[in-house]
């Protein structure tokens, strides 16, 4: 039998675990409420809250299990708090550590373990919240996730208990008049709990703001540089969608280790919201100095963390306010670092952004355009402008792409760039994409109508519109509605879309391409698409990002993926189209590449719905506006 090891921080982990009062005592209802449901969700005979103490393990909690305690040599939990990771073992008679173990060969003739650590606020592993088969079983990602889950409703218990107990005994002291040190162990046990994250066990932001306020006054007397820094996630609300809640717990942990290793002696580093953190950096140094230690923070926390067998990668964007030429008081340099992530993430993400004031105007800009964004549609302020897509090999007009435009009452007409990214973050984009999607087929039959030839017509949709609104049955009954040939409408996707879930993403489209539109993957070449991971997609063409025609005229290399991209798709029977052309050149490239479809100011800006009409009329060669091929 292999017996459990030590831990290298034994002592500071019975230290927290003894702290919580925990060890030993009977059962509670609130902790047995969790170990029921455990074995319920799980359809296991037993569930424990297992704390490993020097020489035993106590079950705090035990459902469907008779034993009160047994010793920590024979024990799984013993195994599992040498590890961050969940310790799941599916037949125990074959796993070496377990095989001859007493309690795998006798009574309770364990067979199947599941523990997730439990953590004390000081990030000191207290045991587990585990469930055991006397029968081999595996166990899902689902379920895994479910028992993690239930771990963290324990560790809030627990943390909230200690609290309770914490302020109970200084209420007492008081009350009983007992000494300075015993009221200020009691007191500092409260505020240590007050003020630090149970997920982390980092300062939370009340104590950033006080540490911040007690380091201004010497910063002043000595005149020393320091920085207030803060930290955010990209796309992390992703993570928790596509990997569950529990792989999500793992990212901001990982990112804690990360960025403590980091840490100087006099720094300081909290968790101030789901995915934010913010630093203290005392003694920053010069602008170089900083420069250098921040890129070395970022590095360190843009990679991949493991969970369940997959690596999620994951990117961060900081902002940065530095003493005293952005704030000389905790609140203001707090806002302006937290100013210039936000500055961050809206131009890329994965960067350092210092503060500028400029920031802030363009940031009370952002909060009205998205405050004015929700009555957009309804004022009749959002319209479409058509831009045309020309034939390479013929010269011939071959459909439109519809852009989406916002004239806003004061700003005028508001750049799609600017006003889709804050659409995508607050859900807006979905009522706006269908709005675009209705008003495209409308104009389509418009045209029509008024007798002139049909031609197709392009519209980009959003992840949140194509994942989490009905686009199926949008397009299906307005191309119904309209009497419009569904292979008329184009419906373009992003790489990154059709990644973000792939399965669900492919169902849509197939559903899409039975009613016979046309699909296309756009801005190929930016995302993480490959030609084998398109074959599975029933699409129709790619479109080329408007980088590589600015660089193929000048470049070899960009020339070279282009006609690449252009002679793979085209043995994969798909038409390709490329956007942004803006001289004779690029065009004269692009049709020696044997691209089908390009479209850019080279040919025509993008017009408005009377306008695109008369593109329509017969020969619409002429009217490219001298750009011939």
């Amino acid at each position: 039998m292999m017996t459990p090891q030590i831990p290298v921080d034994e002592a500071r982990r019975l230290a927290a675990l003894h702290a919580t009062s925990l060890f030993g005592t009977g059962p509670e209802e609130a902790f047995d409420r969790i170990t029921r449901m455990a074995a319920k969700l799980l359809q296991v005979p037993s569930a424990l809250i297992s704390l490993v103490g020097s020489d035993t393990q106590w079950f705090k909690s035990r459902c469907g299990f008779a034993a009160q305690y047994t010793s920590r040599d024979v024990s799984f939990c013993g195994h599992a708090i040498l590890t961050d990771e969940p310790l799941v073992v599916e037949d125990a008679a074959r796993d070496p550590r377990f095989a001859d173990n007493p309690i795998v060969t006798g009574e309770p003739h364990i067979r199947f373990y599941a523990g997730v650590q439990l953590y004390s606020v000081e990030r000191a592993k207290l045991g587990t919240l585990c469930v055991i088969d006397s029968q081999p079983r595996a166990l899902g990602d689902e379920e895994l996730a479910e028992l993690h889950d239930l771990a963290r409703m324990v560790e809030e218990l627990i943390y909230h208990r200690q609290l309770a107990i914490a302020a109970q005994q200084l209420h007492d002291g008081l009350q009983q008049n007992a000494s300075p040190s015993q009221l200020a162990a009691s007191a500092g046990q409260v505020e240590f709990l007050l003020t630090h994250d149970t997920l982390t066990g980092l300062a939370n932001r009340q104590a950033l703001l006080g540490a911040i306020r007690d380091s201004v006054a010497g910063w002043q007397r000595r005149k020393l540089p320091a920085a207030v820094a803060c930290l955010n996630i990209d796309r992390f609300k992703r993570v928790n969608d596509a990997f569950g809640h529990a792989a999500g717990d793992e990212v901001l942990v990982a990112v804690t280790r990360c960025l403590q290793a980091e840490l100087g002696d006099n720094d300081l580093l909290a968790r101030t919201g789901s995915d934010e953190f913010v630093l203290l950096l005392n003694s920053s140094g010069d602008d170089q100095a900083l420069q250098a230690r921040l890129q070395r923070l970022l590095f360190s926390v843009n990679s991949s963390v493991s969970w369940a067998g997959k690596d999620i990668a994951i990117t961060c964007s900081l902002g940065v306010a530095r003493f005293p030429q952005d704030g000389e008081d905790a609140d203001t340099l707090l806002s302006n670092a937290n100013t210039a992530m936000r500055h961050a993430k809206e131009t890329g993400g994965a960067r350092i952004q210092y503060f500028a004031p400029g920031q802030r105007r363009e940031l009370v800009r952002r909060m009205a355009l998205e405050h004015q964004l929700h009555r957009a549609i309804e004022r009749e302020e959002l319209f479409l402008q058509y831009q045309p897509k020309i034939d390479l090999q013929g010269g011939s007009l071959a459909g439109f792409e519809a852009l989406l435009r916002w004239r806003h009452p004061t700003h005028g007409v508001v750049s799609p760039e600017e006003f889709v990214p804050i659409a995508e973050e607050n859900g807006l984009i979905v009522p706006i994409g269908d709005w675009l999607v209705r008003t495209a087929i409308k104009q389509m039959a418009s045209w029509h109508a008024a007798g002139l030839p049909e031609i197709p017509v392009a519209v980009n949709l959003s992840a949140r519109q194509f994942l989490q609104g009905d686009v199926v049955g949008l397009v299906d009954e307005m191309l119904r509605e309209a009497k419009i040939a569904p292979h008329l409408l184009e419906l373009e996707l992003t790489e990154s879309l059709s990644m973000a879930d792939p399965e669900r993403s492919l169902a849509i489209m197939r559903e899409l391409r039975a009613l016979g539109v046309t699909l296309s993957i756009d801005d190929f070449g930016t995302g993480y698409s490959s030609f084998a991971y398109l074959k599975r997609l029933p699409i129709d063409k790619l479109k080329i990002d408007k980088s590589f025609v600015n660089d193929m005229v000048h470049s070899s290399d960009a020339r070279a993926i282009v006609q690449a991209i252009v002679a793979m798709a085209h043995s994969m029977h798909l038409r390709v189209v490329a956007e942004g052309v803006e001289s004779a050149p690029q065009a004269l490239a692009l049709r020696e590449t044997g691209c089908d479809q390009a479209q850019g100011y080279y040919y025509s800006r993008p017009l408005d719905a009377r306008e695109a009409g008369s593109f329509l009329a017969p020969g619409p060669a002429s009217k490219l506006g001298g750009a011939t091929l």
